[in-house]
């Protein structure tokens, strides 16, 4: 029997801004979100903690990791302090999604009309991935194909994209990534071939299809066929 264009498609989710938005306390944008705040509380108290810094001198420390890293304050603290990057996203990411997120209702259901045919990629650590996914009732649904920001190789780098093809098993044009983010969501998987939804609007983007969130994307992608 051939394979119908259901059957063929797969997609990749990425979670922080696109499964959900930050809607409770400070707004919506992560960098501006109180989630961003109490993570960034807690780094600084891990630096004072293990780093025997002041408060000043942790604040310091931790933006200065962050430029020199480019935002992977992880592998930072591995190569500045020998301290390992488990170690620091287990006492700074235990944060509790449901201080932060409204649960969506509707995501159970439709999730599990694309079980078998989707992955999540987040450059965030599996700790919190995995506390969201389970608080928003779709852990399972996943099945297992989480690709988290704990290994050296992350997105936005291309290889991240198509390792989660060859795991699928297929050619990265049956592949759709659906994410908020142009730097890191669209463009490396744009690059290696795959479709593209950004999730939000802006000018000049280079996704293939726009939607104002996940659930519009996919119901998107199901006019078009895809799904």
């Amino acid at each position: 029997m051939a394979k119908t264009m259901k059957e063929q498609y797969k997609f990749i989710f990425d979670l922080d801004g696109t499964l959900y938005r930050f809607d409770k306390g400070q707004g919506q944008i992560f960098a501006t979100s109180q989630f961003y705040a109490d993570l960034r509380s807690n780094a600084y108290a891990f630096f004072m903690k293990r780093c025997g810094l002041s408060k000043d001198a942790a604040i310091v420390e931790y933006e200065m990791i962050k430029e020199k890293y480019n935002g992977e304050v992880s592998l930072g603290v591995e190569q500045e302090y020998e301290i390992d990057r488990y170690d620091y996203f287990a006492n700074t990411w235990n944060l509790n999604p449901e201080e932060y997120i409204e649960k969506d209702n509707d995501l159970p259901q439709m999730f599990d009309q694309l079980k078998g045919r989707i992955a999540l990629l987040t450059a965030a650590p599996r700790i919190w991935a995995i506390n969201v996914l389970a608080y928003l009732d779709i852990v399972d649904i996943f099945e297992g194909r989480f690709y988290t920001g704990e290994p050296d190789e992350r997105k936005p780098n291309p290889r991240i994209f198509q390792r989660i093809a060859d795991d699928f098993g297929i050619f990265p044009s049956k592949v759709f990534s659906i994410g908020d983010q142009e730097y890191s969501d669209i463009a490396p998987a744009k690059s290696i071939g795959m479709g593209t939804v950004l999730i939000g609007s802006a000018q000049n983007s280079i996704a293939d299809y726009q939607a104002g969130d996940v659930k519009l994307a996919i119901n998107l992608l199901r006019k078009e066929g895809f799904v």
